[in-house]
């Protein structure tokens, strides 16, 4: 039997992914097919997905500037509930979504300049070895 307060987190973050994915076609898109593959929404592993997704469409951002726009819009919301969700939600998108963005020296690593401050410097501070998550 899985502990309450897990089940409790893993649907507080369901909650707050579909929340963040409302109204923007391409990550409900992404949120059905991960439904389709999982049955329901494991939110860790859809933010690493949302994640990829983002880094891929920064790298085509000047032949796809529409869908890079529509992950801003994604990013943005999501640096806007960033300090206000709970510490295990917060957790969840720094493991799920900046965790899954590319390591120095990958394709796409760029994007992380075009992250909000909050996220991209929770992500700088993920990079080093002295922090984790909420640490920096």
């Amino acid at each position: 039997m899985l502990d309450p307060s897990f089940e409790e987190s893993v649907n507080a973050g369901s909650d707050l992914v579909r929340e963040l994915a409302q109204g923007l076609p391409a990550v409900l898109d992404l949120l059905r097919e991960h439904e389709d593959d999982f049955d329901e929404v494991l939110p860790t592993i859809f933010l690493s997905e949302v994640a990829q997704w983002y880094a891929e469409a920064w790298l085509a951002r000047e032949t796809d500037p529409d869908t890079f726009e529509e992950a801003n819009r994604f990013v943005a919301r999501m640096a806007a509930r960033y300090p206000e969700v709970s510490p295990s939600e917060r957790n969840m998108l720094a493991v799920g979504f900046l965790e899954a963005l590319p390591n120095p020296a990958e394709p796409g690593r760029g994007c992380l300049d075009a992250l909000p401050d909050i996220l991209r410097e929770e992500r700088e501070a993920m990079d080093s070895p002295a922090n984790g998550p909420g640490d920096g």
